[in-house]
This record gives C-alpha cells, structure tokens and sequence, in this order.
C-alpha cells in the first residue's frame, strides 16, 4: 500500500459496465502525484483510479479537476495495446481509499477529515 497527496488530472466520468451479466457503475479519474526526484528535479507521476458501484457514483461529483485528494492504495501497472496496434502502459491505484483535503493561505495542505481517521498520525 501507499499514500500520498496528489491533484486530479481528469475530472471523474462514470460509466455503466456489465460484470457477471449485472449492469455495475464504474467511475473512472485520474490522478497527478508531484515529487522530487533523486537529483532533485521537479517531476509528475500520473495514475489512473477507479471506483466501483455506489463508491464511484457518490464521490464523481467531488472529483472534479485540480482538486487535491489524500490516496492510499495499491500500484499496479497495466500494459495493453491502444488502438493504434502500438504498446502502452499506465499505473493504476486498486482499492483506494480517498479524503479530500484543502489548501490554506499559505498553500499547506489540511485535510477535511477527521485526524482519528487517517491512515498515519498526524504531525505535531
């Protein structure tokens, strides 16, 4: 698992799916995690996310562009061919678990959720 703070980089579309002969809801999004790397350079990493049934439908409107989440995860990456015939690959976050955070005055980062309920303590 990991957690980090990243920004939607796609707002969330919700699309219906047949799983078993069910018709099921999927909400799909993406997500953009800014880092440094090793020799210090500004770099982007960008993830694909889904969210299943009642999850994805209740939680689409609040995934709009831009706004920083707090996302804990599973990567995973997946390769296919587009539809050009040519490789691609993407990383994507499986199970997620997502709080939405907001940005103070002076651009830190708070969450709107309640501490006891994140995944690691809180700084003091």
């Amino acid at each position: 698992m990991t957690t980090f703070v990243a920004n939607i980089s796609k707002a969330a579309e919700t699309r219906q799916v047949m799983v078993g002969g069910v018709p099921t809801f999927v909400t799909d999004f993406n997500v953009a995690e800014n880092y440094r790397s090793s020799n210090g350079e500004r770099a982007t990493q960008f993830y694909r996310v889904s969210l299943w049934r009642d999850a994805g439908t209740k939680m689409a409107k609040y995934l709009t562009l831009g706004r920083p989440i707090l996302i804990e995860g599973r990567v995973k990456a997946r390769a296919y061919i587009d539809k050009n015939g040519q490789p691609q690959a993407n990383l994507e976050i499986a199970n997620p678990r997502i709080q939405f955070i907001t940005a103070n005055n002076a651009g830190e980062t708070e969450t709107t959720a309640d501490p006891e309920d994140l995944p690691f303590p809180a700084e003091e």
